[in-house]
């Protein structure tokens, strides 16, 4: 076992909700031995945040906000959306550090959003599970996400054509603006 190149240091939730959705409810309590809900065709919306301090002596320090969201909102443009049984809006914020040695895996910045945000998620992701457990329509997972779509070099490359994207999955849009990132 070998130290990450990221270190969370803190984790905080700022807000959680997840509620059940009556217009999305499952006509029967389903069998969670028969049946798991997937959140293909769901949308989910991030919102991804992060700010650099000055680095210390033991490497550059980075704070990470992610907010996820589904709202149950009809896509007018989408021809195969699905619901949750559930709205879910979970606002987290972290902090990480990059060790100095770090920095011969990638720009820190990088490290930092695209480990961190994953980080982030997988708290939230297991804070719904945790929660939908116990609520009538049955326990929920998050998909499994990653963040690569956050480094510099990928908000600086143009889109590939719609040819050469793959498929979507319930996976989140994420965009890179310099300082704050809105998905």
């Amino acid at each position: 076992m070998k130290p990450s190149p990221i270190q969370l240091l803190r984790l905080n939730f700022k807000h959680v909700n997840v509620a059940l959705d009556p217009a999305h409810l499952p006509p029967e309590i389903p069998n969670p031995l028969e049946a798991v809900f997937t959140f293909d065709g769901v949308t989910i919306h991030t919102e991804v945040g992060v700010g650099g301090a000055e680095p210390g002596d033991s490497g550059q320090f980075y704070f990470l906000e992610l907010r996820v969201v589904v709202d149950n909102q009809p896509q007018p443009d989408s021809t195969s959306q699905k619901f949750s049984p559930y709205t879910i809006d979970i606002a987290t914020e972290g902090v990480v550090l990059v060790p100095n040695g770090a920095k011969k895996l990638g720009s820190p910045e990088d490290l930092a959003v695209v480990n961190g945000t994953s980080l982030l998620w997988s708290a939230v992701r297991e804070q719904v599970l945790s929660l939908t457990a116990r609520m009538r329509a049955g326990p929920v997972m998050l998909p499994t996400v990653h963040f690569h779509d956050l480094k510099k070099q990928a908000a600086a490359q143009p889109a590939a054509p719609a040819a050469e994207l793959p498929a979507p999955v319930a996976t989140p849009a994420a965009k890179r603006p310099a300082a704050r990132r809105k998905a």
